[in-house]
């Protein structure tokens, strides 16, 4: 009888996640997209907490009523994109590996997942990515031309703006590669640390949380560094390929690994001074809004991977 509850309150629990998430994904399909990429949250828990099977099919089924509420696509392209996330995140905790291995290997499992979409919507659509973003980059140019004129500048003034809103377009495009790298290593450590604070909430075992004032490069990313931008260096004078594309994107991939690192020894510092959460999290969001202080930030997080201002090293 005993054995009997239990699955019949594991069963309940999956009806329950199911129903909640399909209406969850209904919604934000329809007012905010944005929610969706947190959609593998509640699944990493039940499969954490019942078993890997349970993830597995629940989300399937919440897909296939997705499916039926808003359409096919809509229902294939979610299960594709996050069941390997919800999957590989409910392993990693179930098996309590390492924070750093987890999101190491959930951000390049959704990173897959991603270009296998994307590439799955090209084949179905025959409409190109990249070309689809440059169209659309145009129509905004268009659309900020017009509003330009309606505004009376010059034409010297409206030739200026649109050279630079050319040339910002461009460079978005340039390192659309970099962009989805840290557009997956955002959704995987959101995705992670809800699930762990939600795991820790029902008091599931001992759940390892990602602290991102704890966040640490590895020693020896300086060397590595330094073999990817030889390696750009070496592609220039072989003439091999896309030299400036891979050196941009390296350059701002480099970059945010190393503002990421700033941010982090900057919430080290807020937590040691005792400031209050709320205080805390809105002083970082500032600081991710105010471009100025990425400068800043950044030089803070090399100044970390050299001098190990939070003297992890001796800990």
């Amino acid at each position: 009888m005993n054995n009997k509850d239990t699955m019949l309150k594991v069963v309940f629990e999956s009806l329950v996640v199911i129903s909640i998430m399909a209406i969850y994904i209904t919604f934000g399909v329809h007012y905010l997209p944005l929610l969706i990429f947190l959609f593998p949250v509640p699944f990493v828990v039940l499969g954490v907490k019942n078993g890997l099977s349970y993830n597995i099919i629940s989300m399937a089924l919440t897909s296939l009523i997705v499916g039926l509420l808003v359409d096919k696509m809509s229902s294939i392209f979610l299960f594709i994109a996050f069941a390997p996330l919800s999957i590989v995140l409910s392993y990693g905790i179930k098996k309590r590996r390492r924070p750093l291995e987890i999101m190491s290997i959930s951000t390049a499992t959704f990173l897959v997942a991603l270009l296998l979409m994307i590439g799955l919507i090209g084949d179905l659509s025959g409409i190109n990515f990249v070309n689809q973003l440059e169209q659309s980059f145009m129509q905004m140019l268009n659309t900020q031309l017009d509003m330009l004129k309606d505004m009376g500048l010059t034409s010297y003034e409206i030739l200026k703006t649109k050279d630079l809103l050319e040339n910002a377009y461009n460079y978005i495009i340039l390192i659309i590669p970099t962009m989805l790298v840290i557009f997956s290593l955002v959704t995987s450590y959101l995705n992670y640390l809800l699930s762990a604070m939600g795991l820790r909430k029902i008091g599931y075992g001992v759940v390892t949380t990602p602290k991102f004032s704890k966040f640490k490069l590895p020693n020896n990313i300086i060397p590595g560094i330094a073999v990817m931008f030889l390696g750009t260096f070496l592609i220039k004078k072989l003439q091999l390929f896309y030299y400036e594309t891979v050196f941009v994107n390296i350059v701002v991939l480099v970059g945010f690994m190393f503002f990421i690192q700033g941010l982090s020894v900057l919430d080290f510092l807020l937590i040691k001074s005792k400031m209050f959460p709320v205080l805390r999290v809105l002083l970082l969001l500032f600081t991710i809004v105010v471009m100025p202080l990425g400068w800043i930030i950044t030089l803070i997080g090399f100044l970390d991977v050299i001098f190990d201002i939070r003297k992890f090293k001796k800990a």
